[in-house]
C-alpha cells in the first residue's frame, strides 16, 4: 500500500498542475503591493482557492519540521513563510497558471464553487459547535475534493469521459468507476494528498472516509475523524443546494438531513447558516472572477427533502427503516414508505441505527440476532423505536425479545389502529432525542465560548494593557520563532531595544498618569513607523523592543533614527511640559551568535553605549 501511496504521489508531482481561480492571484499581488499589508485581507484572499492553500501548507510545513504539530490554518503558514516569500510564490504559481491550459468539458467555475461553499459552510458549522478549530477545518473542507482537480490534471479527457458517464447522485458508484479506471478515487487521492502537504492524520482519515462516514465506526478510537468526515459531507450538501444549476438538489438535501441528525445540529441553524451563504457570496464570486451561478431567491426546503404529508402531519418527519413487504403493511405505514432511508428487506448499519425514529423488522432469526448485536445496550433515548411484528408468540418468548432491547412486538395481521400507536411513541421518542441533542448542543456552545475565553485570556496574557503592545513574555517567544525561521533559512534578523531618557523623573515630577501618557504616545509612535513584518513590544516600565523580521544592520539602524527624531521632535508632545527622548541599541544577526539571547545581549550592549554617550541617540552594535 505504501508503495503504490508513494507512486500515486510521484505520478501527480511529475504531471498534476493544480489551476487555480484567475481572480486569486490579480488581488493577492494587489495587496502585496501595497506599503503596509493587512495579513487578515491577505488571508481572506489566499484562502480561497484550494491549489493556493495547497502550496502554502506545503512549504509551510517543509520549512518547519521541528513543529510538534503540522501547520493547517493559512493564517499561521503566512506567518512562518513571510510576505516577501508570499510574493515570490504568488508571481511563480501566476506564471505557471497562465503557461498550463485547462482540460476542455471539466467545469472548473463549479468545483471552484463547490469547494468554496463547503469550506464557508463547514466553518459556520465548526463555530457553532465548537469542537474544532474552524480556520483549520475550513482549509480542510476546501481541499477535501483536489484529487478531483488532480485527476483531472493527470487525464484529462479520459477522466472527464468518465464524469460524463458516471450519475451525479451516485456518488459510490463514481468511486467504483475511478477506482476501476485508474486504481484510485478522488477522496483516496485527496487524503494522499493533504497528507503529502502535511495535515495531521485526523484530518486525513476524515477526507478519505468523507463519503462513507459510516465505515470510521468500525475504526476503535476514530470518533473525532467520524465527526470531521461527516462534517464534511454536510458542508457539501450544503454547498450543493446553493448552486442555481443543480439536478440532485434533493440529494444534497437529504445528505444534509442525515448528517445533521447525526452530528446533532439544530435543523433551523443550517438552514440560516445556508441563507447567509447565498447573501455573502457577492464577494467571493467578484474575488473568484470564475464562479457557477447560485440561487439568487429562497427556496423551498421542504419541497427539497422528498418528504410527502402522510395521514396523521405529526408522523411526516419520522425517520423510518423498514424491512416489512408493503403488502404486510397497514396504510398508515404504507404511506411512509416514501420516507424510508434505505431499500425495502435492508438491515441498517449498525452507526446508522442512532439516526432512526422507528426501526420496524420482521420476526425472523438472523433479525433477531442483529437485534443482539446492535440493540442490546443502546440508550433508549437515543436508540429509534424497535418494533417486531411476526406470528403470535409465546409469553417467555416475547419476554426474551424485550430483553434484548425491541419496544414492542406485534402479531400478524397489523392492525391500524394498534399502528398509529406505535407512530405515536415512535414520534415523542423523537422529540425527547431532541430536546436532549439540543441541551447536548448548548452544552457544546457554552464549551465553544469557554475556548473563545481562554483564547480571549492567552490574547490578554500577552499584551500589554497599557500601550496595547505586545509584551516580554510573547516578545520571548516570538524572538526564538523568528530566530527559528532565519537560521534555517539564512534571512537577516535585526533587533532594537528603546529606553525611554530620564523617565523616572517625569513620574516623581509629573505624577504616573502623566508617565502612562508619555508611554501611550511612545507606543503610538512605536506602532506607527513599524512596518508590516516588525513586532513592537513593551518588555518594561519604560523599556521597549521591536524584532525586524529580513532586515540587515542598515535597514534596522534607519528604522530607529526616524523613530528617535521623531520622539524627540516637540509636536509629539504637545500638551506635556516635559521634553522626552529616547535612546536606542540596534543589532543584527551574526554568524557569530548562536542563539536569540545572542541578539538580545548585543542590542543591549548598543543600548547601553547610546546612554553612556549622552542618550537621545541610535548605537549600533560592534563587535571590538
Amino acid at each position: 500500500m505504501a508503495t503504490r501511496n508513494a507512486d500515486w504521489l510521484s505520478q501527480y508531482r511529475q504531471g498534476g498542475k493544480l489551476p487555480s481561480p484567475k481572480g486569486v492571484y490579480l488581488e493577492a499581488l494587489r495587496l502585496l503591493e501595497q506599503e503596509e499589508v493587512d495579513n487578515r485581507e491577505l488571508v481572506r484572499v489566499l484562502q480561497s482557492d484550494p491549489a493556493t492553500n495547497a502550496r502554502l501548507l506545503q512549504l509551510a510545513n517543509v520549512s518547519i519540521r521541528t513543529r510538534s504539530r503540522p501547520i493547517v490554518a493559512v493564517s499561521d503558514a503566512i506567518l512562518v513563510l513571510g510576505q516577501a516569500q508570499i510574493k515570490r510564490l504568488i508571481l511563480a504559481l501566476a506564471l505557471i497558471q497562465s503557461t498550463t491550459p485547462r482540460v476542455a468539458g471539466f467545469d472548473y467555475s463549479r468545483f471552484w464553487t463547490l469547494a468554496l461553499l463547503s469550506a464557508l459552510a463547514v466553518r459556520a458549522m465548526a463555530e457553532q459547535l465548537g469542537q474544532v478549530n474552524s480556520d483549520e477545518i475550513f482549509v480542510v473542507a476546501l481541499l477535501a475534493k483536489v484529487g478531483e482537480l488532480a485527476l483531472v490534471s493527470l487525464f484529462s479527457e479520459s477522466y472527464v469521459e468518465l464524469l460524463g458517464n458516471a450519475s451525479p447522485s451516485d456518488v459510490n458508484a463514481r468511486l467504483r468507476a475511478e477506482r476501476q479506471q485508474y486504481g484510485i478515487d478522488h477522496d483516496e487521492l485527496s487524503s494522499l494528498l493533504v497528507e503529502e502537504w502535511g495535515l495531521p492524520m485526523v484530518f486525513v482519515e476524515a477526507v478519505f472516509h468523507q463519503s462513507q462516514p459510516e465505515a470510521l465506526g468500525s475504526f476503535p478510537d476514530a470518533s473525532r475523524s467520524l465527526f470531521l468526515a461527516r462534517l464534511l459531507r454536510l458542508g457539501q450538501g450544503m454547498a450543493g443546494i446553493c448552486l442555481r444549476e443543480n439536478t440532485q438538489r434533493s440529494d444534497d438535501a437529504e445528505q444534509m438531513a442525515l448528517e445533521i441528525a447525526k452530528l446533532g445540529l439544530d435543523d433551523m441553524l443550517v438552514r440560516e447558516q445556508v441563507s447567509r451563504l447565498l447573501l455573502g457570496w457577492e464577494y467571493w464570486q467578484s474575488l473568484l472572477l470564475e464562479a457557477a451561478p447560485l440561487l439568487s431567491e429562497p427556496f423551498d426546503w421542504d419541497g427539497l427533502t422528498g418528504q410527502k404529508d402522510v395521514r396523521s402531519t405529526d408522523f411526516s418527519q419520522l425517520r423510518v427503516a423498514c424491512l416489512a413487504k408493503q403488502s404486510e403493511l397497514p396504510v398508515e405505514c404504507a404511506e411512509m414508505m416514501s420516507l424510508l432511508d434505505l431499500p425495502l428487506g435492508t438491515l441498517p448499519n449498525a452507526n446508522d441505527v442512532a439516526g432512526l425514529d422507528l426501526l420496524f423488522i420482521p420476526y425472523q432469526p438472523n433479525n433477531v440476532e442483529w437485534i443482539a448485536e446492535n440493540l442490546t445496550g443502546l440508550d433508549p433515548v437515543l436508540g429509534p423505536y424497535v418494533l417486531l411484528f411476526g406470528e403470535k408468540l409465546e409469553a417467555q418468548s416475547e419476554s426474551e425479545l424485550f430483553r434484548l432491547g425491541i419496544d414492542a412486538y406485534e402479531s400478524k395481521p397489523l392492525q391500524s389502529e394498534n399502528m398509529q400507536k406505535h407512530l405515536q411513541l415512535a414520534q415523542r421518542r423523537r422529540e425527547a432525542r431532541q430536546k436532549y441533542l439540543h441541551r447536548q448542543q448548548r452544552m457544546r456552545r457554552f464549551s465553544g465560548s469557554l475556548v473563545g475565553i481562554n483564547r480571549d485570556l492567552r490574547q490578554a496574557a500577552l499584551t500589554d494593557p497599557l500601550t496595547n503592545l505586545r509584551n516580554r513574555r510573547y516578545a520571548d517567544e516570538r524572538l526564538e520563532q523568528e530566530w527559528t525561521i532565519a537560521e534555517r533559512h539564512d534571512k537577516n534578523l535585526a533587533l532594537m531595544l528603546l529606553d525611554l531618557d530620564n523617565f523616572k523623573n517625569i513620574n516623581d515630577s509629573l505624577g504616573h498618569d502623566v508617565g502612562d501618557e508619555v508611554l501611550s504616545r511612545v507606543a503610538r509612535v512605536l506602532d506607527d513607523f513599524a512596518r508590516h513584518q516588525d513586532i513592537p513590544c513593551r518588555v518594561g516600565g519604560d523599556e521597549f523592543l521591536i524584532i525586524c523580521p529580513e532586515t540587515d544592520a542598515l535597514g534596522v539602524k534607519v528604522l530607529a533614527q526616524r523613530i528617535c527624531a521623531r520622539l524627540a521632535a516637540i509636536e509629539t508632545w504637545t500638551g506635556l511640559q516635559h521634553d522626552v527622548s529616547v535612546s536606542i541599541g540596534v543589532a543584527s544577526r551574526d554568524a557569530q551568535m548562536s542563539c536569540a539571547k545572542g541578539l538580545i545581549q548585543a542590542a543591549d550592549h548598543a543600548l547601553f553605549e547610546a546612554k553612556r554617550q549622552g542618550r537621545n541617540q541610535v548605537v549600533e552594535f560592534s563587535r571590538p
